[in-house]
């Protein structure tokens, strides 16, 4: 057992009820895990409804093509799929962004607490205690936005895929051709942003010292510093989604020119299909902020594990 001595009586706390684990681990997953374990059975619930919210979102393509078929032929049927198809998919989605906001503030005001009281315990200066504090809500954020992302882009782009060989199968070694060129990109864009993330949280852990002095010229020269490193990871993610849509832009032409060339295809398949082709590409389009998070997260993991 660990005892740290507050201002009133002793707070006692045990390994696991530590914030983020001490082990020097140089990667995100440690602290990660812990929060996990601590409330998995929140998450799990609103991952749940996250998943069902996905398939749903997964049909509607099918939903939409089936309708306009229906439609050209004098039939209701269709539309009145459509309609429930999305009816459900905006009441579970509404639900689950309620239940999203009690969960997220509480994990969030629980991690600070414990994160303030270990830090002071361990007499990190309070300049740096305050900063961490605030930056330890990317944590939070990392199971609030990121892993919604990474689901939802899972679904985009697996569930895309899949819904393609039910139409034109030539379409998924065309689709399959943008992986080679996300991963390239994205593996460069991962140490890029580690090292622009690591010299954004340096300068952040001076803010209370720079601001508790109140001396302009050094105030001005902070907020300069931040600003500069958050344009250059602003142009970094530019830099790398630019190069990627040149690829996208190949494929959506190639995916273009096959659907509309197939003499079978109704007007319905043509739509279903082209917006299977979006959704895989947007579902690629999420991987660099995913990379960028991790980046944030690493060099968060190394900087609360030391003084």
């Amino acid at each position: 057992m660990l005892t740290i001595q507050a201002p009133s009586k002793p707070i006692r706390l045990t390994p696991h009820a530590l914030p983020l684990p001490i082990p020097n681990r140089p990667d995100a997953v440690g602290p990660l895990r812990t929060i996990f374990a601590g409330n998995r059975a929140k998450l799990l619930l609103t991952y749940g409804l996250f998943n069902f919210e996905n398939l749903l979102r997964l049909s509607q393509p099918l939903v939409l093509g089936l309708a306009i078929n229906d439609l050209l032929h004098e039939s209701s049927f269709g539309l009145l799929l459509f309609v429930g198809q999305h009816l459900t998919h905006l009441l579970i989605g509404s639900l689950r962004q309620m239940y999203d906001t009690r969960i997220y503030t509480g994990i969030y005001t629980d991690l600070a607490t414990k994160l303030v009281v270990a830090q002071r315990g361990r007499e990190v200066g309070l300049s740096r205690v305050a900063a961490r504090s605030s930056l330890s809500r990317e944590f939070v954020e990392f199971f609030e936005n990121h892993v919604p992302l990474l689901i939802k882009s899972l679904y985009s782009v697996v569930g895309a895929l899949v819904m393609l060989t039910f139409y034109d199968r030539v379409l998924v070694p065309i689709c399959l051709g943008l992986l080679l060129p996300a991963v390239v990109l994205n593996r460069v864009y991962s140490r890029r942003t580690f090292e622009l993330n690591r010299q954004l949280h340096d300068q952040l852990e001076h803010e209370v010292d720079v601001i508790d002095h109140g001396h302009e010229p050094s105030v001005r020269r902070h907020y300069d510093a931040v600003a500069s490193w958050r344009v250059k990871l602003s142009d970094c993610e530019a830099l790398n989604f630019g190069t990627m849509e040149v690829f996208v832009l190949g494929v959506m032409v190639l995916a273009l020119l096959r659907t509309c060339s197939t003499l079978t295809a109704s007007p319905g398949d043509i739509f279903a299909v082209f917006r299977y082709v979006l959704m895989l590409v947007m579902g690629i389009d999420g991987v660099p902020k995913l990379v960028q998070q991790f980046s944030r997260l690493r060099d968060l993991t190394q900087r609360f594990q030391r003084s």
